[in-house]
């Protein structure tokens, strides 16, 4: 799941925006299903997890933005890899 998670982090220089989360609506096309994505993206529900439980405990304080590069810089630690400082 690390890998998956790293690549659902959705961020690039400077940001990340979790707009990698969005469901297709009728007005709006999202990147979930995209071509690039399709049948490649996983861990939606970790993601989906994590947000319910915190929202339980601080409701409106922490976004799935950062809820996603947190899971992505845990699960890599966790499964060996490397770790980095992350600005909250």
């Amino acid at each position: 799941m690390a890998a998956s998670l790293l690549k659902l982090h959705d961020c690039f220089v400077q940001g990340c925006d979790a707009s990698v989360l969005l469901d297709v609506s009728e007005v709006f096309t999202s990147e979930k299903n995209s071509g690039s994505n399709s049948n490649s993206i996983r861990g939606f529900e970790v993601i989906d997890e994590i947000k319910s439980k915190l929202e339980k405990a601080c409701p409106e304080t922490v976004s799935c933005a950062d809820i996603c590069v947190l899971a992505a810089r845990g699960s890599t630690g966790l499964s060996g890899g490397p770790s980095w400082e992350l600005p909250l």
